[in-house]
């Protein structure tokens, strides 16, 4: 028993502490999904290390010394309790996200998460060699349980329940109680291996040999890595276009280890020919899904890519589970699967970032998934006649179709380039016989400027006269010459409203972005206003700037910060706001961009309008042509005189949901499922 309550709490306290240290350090890294790729990618390596540190400590000839050695780094660890956040000060945060962010995880929680990722296979190789009639592959199903558990109720009770302050608490608190039950099962196992070997407690050379050449240790590697990539990028795609809460981060990661649970607990449940007739149908639906996705609405795309990962999913760990060795390599063999992950998380993360240019790693790893089961069935002679000629067959019309849609998807690019934020592109279109140019993060239009001449000044898209945001420049200016800031720049279109005398400040996260605005458009250097961009989150540049002691005093702040369709949730919280506020003058103006296509952030903006004792006005401006977008803006502000500007009243908006539904967000609690339309 105390063999399943040590598994359990450490499988538990494994996958509590992903979504939770991912959510902490999220703001910091502009709000967006990158972050959690690069989260997966060092949970993965020190899920790696935390094996492979098992597996040199099950190599130790004497049993005692193994359990000594692990106790002393469980009391060691306890050191670095609690949990949190206390060394992102000494972390510059401009530069290399992706190297801060594994730096940073590392110096908060990695001796703790190495030793709770080691628990699985060190506690079920000490079982069998205590208890030589039990199955320890059985405790892998029920720690993969357990992890699942510590996921789903991480959305649905912690995050409801407790501030992210007193998750981490907590977490640390009982962290301590799995110490403890260690410290016993330690003694017990040591008690069980002396009654049992007497004084003579060495491992026998014999048991713990490794035969590789009998070893499908390829496969085990390339299964396992390809299961992470379909994980990481399915994830991907599934929080393009919506902000990476940490539900739409857990229930991919659910799904990919209920089909280790499924898989390892009784091999009767992966029936191969019923898998995989289910994979050829969603596979021919994740091609397409590539290219279409975002036309769905979220629900529609949350229940397809979880149905392609599903099956998938099972495909790469039944077949690992069919291949899985004697219980003398358990170790060994929970290194490989570890390593393989690793290799998967790493590939998105650094080769497919700087290799492909969109993220073809989704459907490549589908087609790979093919030939993988193959290969797998040609281990049973009998089947490989069959359904693996079928399989590599598939394999190679879904490349065939998938380079043939690609190629009609980018053959309007005149830029593309792919970083740790995301896809940007730069398409060149024809529009009603009118070309136009357009920046597009994701699957998105963030800006777009006409190719003629006597055209291009004039701000088009979201930006266009009339709108929200050029009403409030435009009447603003009136008066004075304007200080404005903008946090978000996309093509750089609201520069076009700039005059002489005025100040235009650009906050902006992707240098990508900052690249394409001032090569490929001409609005920023076109502009009479004087145009400065700070690289970097909106909200981390202010809150540093207000502890430099700079205060802006911003007649106008603009908050238009997408990512893909996703604004980041960190810019629109009460705190958020506190900052803005600060930065702005007493009779500023709050101009926040609610386009969206699948939030409805209206009830969000009344609440925090609300909140800040100001008044609140809505714009919504109709499409007229295929060249426009429909547009929301919402104006937040207590300045009377352009509130009571005729040019506002007149085309100010009634609200097109019900006014009185009021939601707000802090920095402890934003939940998603308030503004899902």
């Amino acid at each position: 028993m105390l063999y399943l309550i040590t598994i359990f709490i450490g499988a538990f306290l494994l996958f509590q502490i992903q979504p939770l240290i991912a959510k902490l350090i999220l703001p910091f890294f502009g709000g967006g999904a990158a972050v959690w790729t690069a989260c997966l990618l060092f949970f993965q390596a020190f899920l790696l290390l935390g094996y492979g540190y098992a597996h040199l400590l099950t190599q130790m000839k004497s049993y005692q010394k193994q359990v000594n050695v692990h106790l002393v780094l469980l009391v060691l660890s306890l050191l670095t309790l609690p949990i949190g956040l206390t060394q992102l000060s000494a972390i510059t945060l401009t530069d290399q996200p992706l190297i801060k962010i594994l730096l940073l995880l590392t110096l908060s929680i990695g001796l703790p998460y190495l030793l709770l990722s080691s628990t699985g296979p060190l506690v079920q190789r000490w079982l069998s060699i205590s208890v030589q009639e039990k199955l320890p592959y059985k405790l892998y199903s029920l720690s993969n349980f357990a992890s699942l558990l510590a996921l789903l109720s991480f959305p649905f009770v912690f995050e409801l329940l407790l501030s992210s302050e007193k998750q981490a608490f907590y977490w640390s608190l009982s962290y301590g109680v799995y110490v403890v039950f260690f410290v016993l099962l330690g003694r017990q196992f040591s008690s069980n291996v002396e009654s049992k070997l007497g004084s003579n407690d060495k491992l026998s050379r014999e048991e713990v040999s490794v035969n590789l050449e009998k070893s499908p240790v390829w496969l085990w590697l390339a299964l396992s890595a390809i299961g992470v990539v379909l994980l990481v990028s399915t994830t991907n795609a599934m929080t393009q276009n919506v902000p990476p809460v940490p539900f739409l981060w857990i229930l991919p990661l659910c799904i990919y280890l209920l089909t280790f649970i499924i898989s390892f607990h009784n091999p009767k449940w992966y029936v191969r020919w019923y898998w995989f007739v289910l994979f050829i149908l969603t596979a021919l639906i994740a091609v397409f899904m590539y290219f279409i996705g975002s036309r769905f609405d979220i629900i529609s795309q949350v229940v397809i890519y979880s149905s392609i990962l599903f099956s998938a999913c099972m495909i790469c760990h039944g077949e690992l589970a069919r291949l899985k060795p004697a219980v003398e390599q358990l170790t060994w063999y929970y290194l490989l699967i570890s390593f393989g992950g690793f290799l998967g998380s790493a590939f998105v993360a650094f080769i497919a970032q700087n290799v492909f240019q969109q993220f073809l790693e989704f459907p490549l790893a589908i087609v790979t998934l093919f030939v993988l089961l193959a290969w797998s069935i040609k281990q049973d002679k009998k089947y490989f006649d069959g359904l693996a000629k079928v399989s590599i067959l598939l394999s190679c019309l879904f490349a065939l179709t998938l380079g043939y849609l690609n190629n009609q998807y980018v053959k309007t690019d005149v830029m593309s380039v792919r970083n740790f934020y995301g896809i940007l592109s730069v398409k060149d279109v024809d529009i009603n016989g009118k070309k136009e140019r357009r920046l597009i993060d994701g699957t998105t239009s963030h800006g777009t400027q006409s190719l003629d001449v006597e055209a291009a000044h004039i701000p088009l898209s979201y930006y266009r006269a009339n709108t929200g945001v050029a009403l409030a420049l435009e009447q603003l200016r009136k008066r004075q010459a304007l200080n404005v800031g903008f946090i978000g720049l996309g093509a750089g279109t609201l520069a076009a409203y700039g005059r002489a005398g005025d100040s235009y400040r650009f906050y902006e996260l992707n240098p990508a972005v900052s690249s394409a605005a001032q090569e490929y458009f001409s609005y920023l250097k076109d502009s009479a206003a004087k145009i400065t961009i700070a690289l970097g989150d909106g909200r981390v540049s202010l809150t540093n700037e207000w502890k430099s002691g700079l205060n802006h005093q911003f007649d106008l702040l603009v908050v238009d910060a997408f990512s893909g369709d996703s604004i980041p949730q960190h810019l629109l919280t009460v705190e958020a706001l506190e900052l803005y506020w600060q930065h702005l003058t007493g009779y500023g103006v709050l101009a926040v961009h609610i386009s969206n296509t699948h939030l409805n952030l209206s009830p969000l903006m009344r609440g925090l309008a609300q909140q800040s004792g100001k008044e609140i006005r809505y714009f919504k401006t109709q499409a007229k042509n295929d060249a426009e977008h429909d547009t929301e803006w919402v104006l937040i502000t207590n300045n009377k005189s352009l509130l009571n500007n005729s040019m506002v009243k007149a085309y100010a908006s009634r609200w097109s949901d019900n006014k009185n539904n009021i939601v707000l967000w802090t920095d402890n609690n934003s939940s998603l499922w308030s503004v899902l339309k």
